[in-house]
């Protein structure tokens, strides 16, 4: 079967015009260069220019069509118009559309908003495409675009255009054609020589395309449609190894290792390409200021299962003190509480993020640039929660700057600005953590060693120095952290935590570790003295 890849490579490889990342290519259909992953700003980017570009083109050739659930949302009619003129009772309206529990009676609340003169045009549309399944986002938008409103803002049009793109790349790379048993040699050459290459050259030529277009975009498009179009890179590495091989191959383990093997070694450029490119949208989310969100969520966590020696989610165990309660009262509170952030930007931007009341609601969705802006001018009273979203933000993204900007802000929190300044030396942001390494300059966590009578400092210097641990990290290293784990389960169990569970167990892992090493080494030993 051995045969069957190489044949298979030598077949791809014949019909690409690229010659770079050449096993990969030949395995998963065309690819181009890499985009190559940035670091986020912090300030927020500058005002967008007036729209002109373009609505975006047909799908190309290998996008499925949109499932059959997706039409209800293009199908539905505005009913009767309310009174939103003015902003205030748009903003009104739209948090009642909101909060309808029905996702289907909701769509249509917010459908009848966007004549709304009260609210800005198309805004509600491309909430609509991001409430809405995401594989659907096209259905909704492209109509719209085929005949935009009057004054529709650039920012809001490269959203709409990245979430109908965003839509079918998440349609992309599902479902691979399959072929019945039995599986001899010969079917299956014919099946990946001719069905299986076709759909594998279409699905990557989609994927390319529209990673193309939303390149072009900028902002919080460009980042929905980087992150989708690096998601379905990603899926490529499950379709090519769930693609049959010869049944004599199958039953022979040897040589169904060696393929596999040799064939993850050939999709290595393929993940590169994926990782690289939901990195360029994780660093374009990031800058809008992004928390919680569903592709957000999906692309790290995809991530790190694909690169588990370097986990973006590897920051998420460190323990902090709970949030206070978000308590929203105002109209515009509760928006902040329902509103991507996104959306937020460009609807409460008059809402003063100094006053807790507001910024507290505004962390439940992200950090949104205008809050970000008035808040370095003098956080005044939020400056407790402020320093918790720019340390968010780090912890998200593995944002130096924002961790740097944690410490300068977070005086009185003395746990959060010792997380500040011993993560502020780590990688720059998140492409530069999965390309070297989660590295740490001499593995210094002093910050929080002066917190040493604090349970979450004790446990989160244990967790940095584990995720930061150098590749030859001996016995003696693993000791050093089971021992300051087994602390934080003393402290932790002191305080009666529940998190003292997760310290015992991660000392238990860590003593482990020390003791397989130390068993290495002494077998090593051993083997060299017999040799002299």
């Amino acid at each position: 079967m051995i045969v069957v890849s190489q044949w298979w490579i030598r077949q791809a490889a014949a019909m690409l015009p690229f010659r770079g990342s050449l096993l990969a290519l030949a395995l998963v259909g065309c690819a181009t260069t890499p985009q190559t992953p940035a670091a986020a700003p912090l300030t927020p980017p500058p005002a967008p220019p007036p729209s002109a570009q373009a609505p975006p083109a047909p799908p190309p050739r290998g996008v499925p069509p949109a499932p059959e659930r997706c039409r209800v949302f293009g199908d539905r009619k505005p009913g009767v118009a309310p009174e939103c003129a003015e902003p205030a009772a748009a903003r009104s309206k739209l948090l009642a559309a909101l909060t309808t529990a029905d996702a289907s009676a909701r769509d249509q609340s917010l459908v009848t908003l966007e004549a709304c003169a009260g609210l800005p045009g198309g805004v509600v549309r491309a909430l609509r495409a991001e409430l809405a399944p995401p594989e659907c986002g096209d259905v909704l938008v492209e109509p719209l675009l085929a005949a935009p409103p009057t004054g529709l803002r650039a920012d809001v049009r490269d959203a709409l255009t990245g979430l109908s793109l965003a839509a079918r790349a998440h349609r992309l790379v599902r479902t691979p054609p399959q072929l019945a048993p039995p599986h001899d040699k010969e079917r299956v050459q014919e099946f990946v020589k001719t069905t299986l290459f076709e759909w594998i050259t279409d699905q990557a030529h989609a994927v390319h395309a529209i990673g193309v277009k939303g390149a072009a975009l900028s902002g919080y498009g460009k980042g929905v449609v980087a992150v989708e179009a690096g998601l379905a890179d990603l899926r490529f590495v499950d379709v090519a190894r769930g693609a049959p091989i010869p049944d004599e191959m199958a039953k022979d383990q040897e040589l169904s290792e060696a393929y596999y093997g040799s064939l993850d070694e050939a999709l290595e450029p393929r993940k590169t390409r994926g990782r690289d490119a939901a990195l360029v949208g994780l660093g374009a989310l990031s800058s809008v200021g992004v928390l919680e969100d569903p592709r957000v969520n999906r692309a790290r966590s995809l991530l790190s299962k694909l690169y588990a020696g370097r986990r973006i989610d590897a920051l998420d165990d460190l323990l902090l003190p709970p949030l206070p309660p978000s308590s929203p009262k105002t109209v515009e509170q509760r928006l902040a509480h329902e509103l991507p952030t996104f959306y937020a930007e460009i609807l409460l931007s008059e809402l003063d993020p100094r006053d807790p009341e507001n910024l507290r609601p505004l962390l439940d969705r992200g950090l949104p640039p205008f809050a970000r802006t008035r808040l370095e001018q003098g956080p005044k009273a939020s400056a407790g929660l402020f320093a918790r979203g720019l340390f968010e933000l780090g912890r998200r993204y593995w944002l130096a700057k924002a961790f740097q900007e944690t410490t300068t802000v977070a005086k009185k929190d003395k746990l959060l600005a010792a997380l500040g300044q011993v993560l502020s030396k780590g990688p720059d942001n998140a492409a530069a953590m999965m390309l070297r390494g989660p590295t740490l300059p001499k593995l210094d966590v002093a910050p929080l060693d002066k917190l040493a009578a604090q349970p979450f400092a004790t446990y989160d210097a244990a967790r940095i120095l584990e995720v930061a641990h150098p590749a030859n990290a001996g016995a003696d290293f693993w000791r050093d952290v089971a021992k300051r784990y087994e602390r934080a389960a003393k402290q932790l169990e002191a305080a009666k935590l529940p998190q003292a569970k997760d310290a015992t167990a991660a000392a238990k892992a860590a003593t482990d570790t020390a003791n397989a090493l130390s068993s290495e080494a002494a077998a090593d030993a051993t083997q060299s003295a017999a040799g002299k």
